[in-house]
C-alpha cells in the first residue's frame, strides 16, 4: 500500500492507466513517476469521489470518503423511449388528496435531492419539510398577508377568503429548499436539487407543483421566514407541494415549437 494524505493506492491492485487522474475536476490528482495516482502539491479536494467511483479496480481508497458508505452505480440505463414519456408527461399537480406524505417517502426522496450536483460539490443546502394540512395552510395564511401587502393579488385574496388556496392549493405537504444567503450558487444548487426531488417524487406516484409563491414571500417577508424556522443566515431558493394527485392526466399537450441556436 501507498498511502498519502487523503488517498490510499493499492498498487498490485492499480493498473496505472490514469483513468481516476482524468477525471478529477479540480485537478487534485496527478500520475508520480511510476504512473501511480498521487496527489497535486497544494491542490485541493472537492470529495466529489469522481477518482474512487471510475476505478473498475478497486485500487483506490479516499479517507474522506469512507469505503463502508460507498454505493453501487446502477448500470443499467432505461429505454430512451420510456423515459423520455415519462419526462414528457409530468404535470403541475394543484390538487391533492388530504394525506400528508409519509416520513420514510420524504426521506428517500430527500435522500435523492441531496445526492444532486452543487458547484464544486459544496453540499451547502437545507431542508425544511412542512407536513400535514393544516400547517401547510398556516403557512399558505403567511404567505396570503405577503401578497396583501404588496396590492397586487387582489383576485388572490379574495378567492382566499372564500377557501381557495391560490397559493399552496391545499397541498398536504411543503418542502423548502435551502441556501446560505452569501452562497453564490445557491439558487441554481437548488434548482438542480429540487428537479431531482420532483422526478423522484413523480417517479413514486406523487403530485408534484413548484411553490413559487413560497419562494418569493420568504425572500421579502419576515413572518413567512418565521413560520419556516428558517435559520439565520439561509434564504429560500425554492420549494414543492407534494402529495397525492386527485386526478389522472392522459395526455400532453403541444408546446412552443423549439427555439435553439447551433453554432457548430
Amino acid at each position: 500500500m501507498c498511502i498519502v494524505s487523503q488517498i490510499i493506492v493499492d498498487k498490485d491492485l492499480c493498473k496505472r492507466d490514469g483513468v481516476c487522474v482524468a477525471v478529477c475536476p479540480a485537478r487534485f490528482l496527478t500520475l508520480d513517476k511510476d504512473r501511480f495516482p498521487a496527489e497535486v502539491a497544494d491542490g485541493h479536494c472537492i470529495l466529489c469521489g469522481h477518482c474512487v467511483a471510475v476505478c473498475a479496480h478497486g485500487a483506490l481508497q479516499h479517507t474522506g470518503l469512507p469505503q463502508e458508505a460507498l454505493m453501487p452505480a446502477c448500470n443499467t440505463l432505461p429505454d430512451p423511449a420510456f423515459l423520455d414519456g415519462f419526462l414528457n408527461s409530468r404535470r403541475s399537480v394543484r390538487e391533492f388528496k388530504s394525506r400528508p406524505v409519509d416520513r420514510d417517502t420524504l426521506s428517500a426522496l430527500l435522500d435523492v435531492a441531496r445526492r444532486a450536483p452543487t458547484a464544486s460539490n459544496s453540499q451547502k443546502l437545507h431542508w425544511i419539510v412542512i407536513n400535514g394540512r393544516e400547517s401547510v395552510r398556516a403557512l399558505s395564511a403567511e404567505i396570503m398577508d405577503y401578497l396583501r401587502s404588496t396590492g397586487k393579488a387582489l383576485q388572490m385574496v379574495e378567492q382566499w377568503e372564500q377557501g381557495i388556496d391560490r397559493v399552496l392549493r391545499g397541498a398536504p405537504t411543503v418542502v423548502a429548499a435551502c441556501a446560505p444567503a452569501d452562497y453564490d450558487w445557491g439558487k441554481q444548487d437548488c434548482s438542480i436539487a429540487l428537479t431531482f426531488m420532483e422526478l423522484a417524487a413523480e417517479a413514486r406516484g406523487l403530485g408534484v407543483c413548484w411553490a413559487g409563491y413560497l419562494t418569493r414571500a420568504a425572500s421579502a417577508h419576515a413572518s413567512v421566514r418565521q413560520a419556516l424556522a428558517l435559520p439565520e443566515g439561509f434564504t429560500v431558493c425554492g420549494g414543492l407541494m407534494l402529495g397525492e394527485g386527485k386526478f389522472t392526466y392522459r395526455w400532453i399537450p403541444p408546446r412552443k415549437p423549439l427555439s435553439v441556436q447551433w453554432n457548430d
